[in-house]
């Protein structure tokens, strides 16, 4: 795409990065929510952290495809 007023020629984002992008900021909030849910495992253990751990992947962890 070429603006009329500016010599300079835009293209549009490649969609592999936009990908990769959005695969990071899933995995730093399934980080995150493992962090907050960590209280909670405390009380049960290595069963809780485990449960806590799925639970995060299974809400913000980017899906293979």
């Amino acid at each position: 795409m070429r603006c009329c007023a500016s010599p300079t020629t835009f293209s549009a984002a490649d969609p592999r990065v936009a990908d990769e992008r959005c695969a990071a900021e899933q995995i730093a909030q399934a980080v995150l929510f493992r962090e907050v849910l960590k209280p909670l495992a405390e009380g049960l253990g290595p069963v809780g952290e485990l449960a806590a751990a799925n639970v995060a992947d299974t809400l913000f962890a980017p899906r293979v495809r």
